[in-house]
């Protein structure tokens, strides 16, 4: 369930101003690396798609790291919602880079206008897959006060 009496809407409205805030500094990173791996030139055929696709999976992990500190304030256990994250970045990853690939290096369109569109579109489907999958409600909360008292203990120990 996505909303509920002990998570109503309110809560889900500021969980997603808190993902796209958290969005902002995960899509400056992935830009940096789109960037960076298109001017490499990594496939001189699908030049767009191939740096869309490193640049993704290498920002995902980040990403991961991030919403689960910032944005859902979740109790679930890292290593199987890194798995679940990764598995939906994964579809959205092939679904993607296939539009990339096929409206900028296919079809012509500027690669900077169509990497735009992806991201804006991918980012709402990302937010509910992970809630629902990887952060779910049911794993409990741990806030970002919480977490950071556990990483200081465990610093000083």
């Amino acid at each position: 369930m996505l909303v509920s009496e002990d998570y109503p809407w309110s809560k889900l409205l500021y969980e997603y101003v808190i993902y796209i805030l958290v969005g902002c500094i995960n899509v400056a990173i992935f830009f940096g690396l789109y960037w960076m791996l298109y001017e490499v030139d990594l496939h001189s055929t699908y030049r767009a798609g191939s740096a869309w696709a490193l640049a993704y999976f290498i920002s995902t992990w980040q990403s991961h790291f991030l919403h689960r500190w910032l944005t859902f304030e979740s109790g679930s256990d890292y290593r199987r919602s890194l798995v679940v994250m990764v598995l939906i970045y994964s579809v959205f990853l092939a679904i993607s880079t296939a539009s990339q690939a096929y409206f900028a290096d296919t079809q012509g369109y500027n690669h900077w206008v169509v990497w735009g569109a992806n991201t804006g579109a991918f980012g709402f489907l990302s937010f509910l897959s992970l809630r629902i999958f990887a952060f779910p409600l049911s794993d409990g909360r741990v806030s970002r006060q919480e977490r950071l008292e556990v990483y200081r203990e465990s610093r000083r120990s």
